[in-house]
C-alpha cells in the first residue's frame, strides 16, 4: 500500500505541471490541424508554411501515359483502364503543386499487343515532390479485337 501512495504522490507537483502542459500542447496542435483542415481537399489543398518556402499538399488523380500501338486488328479500350490506386497524394513546394490538375505514370508500352495486360508502375517524377501513396501503382490496360464493320 505504502508504494502504490508513494509512487502517486511522490513529486505530485512536478506530475500536475506536466499533465497541464500535456493539455495545453495537445490543444493547441489540435487547434492548429482545425485551422489548416481545407473544406474541400481538390479546391482548396493546405498550404503549410516552412521557413521561407510554402508546402502544398494536393490530392490529384492519376493518369496512365501509354505509348505505342498494339497489333493491326487489336486496340487499347481507353474507357476500361484502371489504375489502383487512382488517386495519390502530392507534398511540395506551392510553384511545383499548385497549378498540377493531376499527374502520369511513366510510360507503359502497348506496342504490339493483343492481350490486356496488368502492370505495377510508378508515377512521372515531380522534382523536389513525394507521392504520400508510395511508388507503385497497379495499372490494368485492356486490349480488345477492333470490330470489323
Amino acid at each position: 500500500m505504502r508504494t502504490i501512495y508513494s509512487a502517486i504522490f511522490h513529486n505530485i507537483f512536478i506530475k500536475i505541471i506536466a499533465m497541464f502542459l500535456a493539455i495545453l500542447t495537445w490543444s493547441y496542435i489540435v487547434g492548429q490541424l482545425y485551422r489548416a483542415a481545407p473544406d474541400d481537399s481538390r479546391s482548396s489543398p493546405a498550404v503549410v508554411n516552412l521557413s521561407d518556402q510554402n508546402v502544398i499538399v494536393k490530392k490529384l488523380p492519376v493518369y496512365v501515359n501509354l505509348v505505342g500501338k498494339p497489333l493491326k486488328k487489336y486496340m487499347v479500350a481507353v474507357d476500361k483502364i484502371r489504375v489502383n490506386p487512382s488517386e495519390c497524394v502530392i507534398t511540395g513546394p506551392l510553384e511545383s503543386i499548385e497549378a498540377l490538375n493531376s499527374v502520369t505514370t511513366k510510360p507503359i508500352s502497348v506496342d504490339g499487343l493483343t492481350k490486356s495486360i496488368k502492370r505495377n508502375v510508378k508515377l512521372k517524377e515531380l522534382p523536389g515532390c513525394s507521392i504520400s501513396e508510395g511508388q507503385n501503382f497497379t495499372v490494368t490496360i485492356p486490349i480488345v479485337r477492333k470490330r470489323l464493320k
